[in-house]
C-alpha cells in the first residue's frame, strides 16, 4: 500500500481567491446528489472537492466537469458545512483559464469568455452576438439551434439588436475594478488573456 502526502497549494490558492476552506468538506456527497451535470462527467462536486483537498489539479483540469457546470448552485445549497462549492468551481475555472488547462472537448468553456466580452461591450448580454461568435468557433454546429432561435425571436425572447437596459457605465466600473484586482494579484484580466 502506498501513501502520499497531500499538497495544500491548490487549496490555499482557492482560499485566497474565493475565501472558501475546502477542508471543511467531509465527503457526504450531498452536493453531488443534486448536481445536474454529475451524470455526464467523470468528476462531480464531491470528487472536485476531494481533488482540491489532496492537491491533485490534473484530476480536475483533465475532466470537462468545470466547463459543463451550469452554475445552478445546487451543490452550495445542499452543503451541510456551508461551503460555497460553486465559488470553488468558479475559482478553479479562473485557475484553469490562467494556466491554459481547458480540455479540447469542452467547447462551452469559450462561452464564459464570450459572455464577458458581450457584457463588457454592451453593458448587458447580447444573446445573438454571443451565439454567433460561439458558432464561428465551431462551424459544424452553425445551424444546430436555428429552429429554437426562430421560436425565441417570434416569442420576443431574443432581439435582433442589443436591447437597452444595460447599465454600461456600471459595467465599465466593474470591469475596471476587476482588472485592478487581477493586476494587484499578478493575474491577467479577461481582456488581457485570462481565458
Amino acid at each position: 500500500m502506498t501513501t502520499s502526502t497531500p499538497n495544500t497549494t491548490l487549496a490555499a490558492t482557492i482560499a485566497a481567491g474565493c475565501g472558501e476552506n475546502v477542508f471543511k468538506c467531509y465527503q457526504c456527497k450531498r452536493c453531488t446528489s443534486g448536481c445536474p451535470v454529475a451524470p455526464y462527467t467523470d468528476m462531480h462536486p464531491a470528487t472536485i472537492m476531494r481533488a482540491v483537498q489532496l492537491g491533485q489539479p490534473d484530476m480536475i483540469f483533465d475532466d470537462k466537469f468545470l466547463w459543463l457546470c451550469t452554475g445552478c448552485e445546487t451543490c452550495t445549497s445542499r452543503c451541510p458545512q456551508g461551503i460555497d462549492v460553486e465559488a470553488v468551481v468558479d475559482e478553479l475555472k479562473i485557475i484553469g483559464r490562467r494556466e491554459g488547462r481547458i480540455p479540447a472537448d469542452a467547447p462551452f468553456a469559450n462561452v464564459v469568455r464570450l459572455n464577458y466580452d458581450s457584457i463588457k461591450r454592451w453593458g448587458r448580454l447580447y444573446e445573438i452576438e454571443l451565439l454567433m461568435r460561439d458558432k464561428m468557433t465551431r462551424p459544424s454546429t452553425m445551424f444546430d439551434d436555428v429552429g429554437m432561435g426562430l421560436k425565441m425571436l417570434r416569442k420576443g425572447k431574443l432581439g435582433l439588436l442589443p436591447g437597452r437596459g444595460g447599465d454600461k457605465a456600471a459595467v465599465d466600473l466593474m470591469v475596471k475594478a476587476s482588472e485592478a484586482i487581477n493586476k494587484a494579484k499578478g493575474q491577467p484580466g479577461q481582456a488581457e488573456g485570462g481565458r
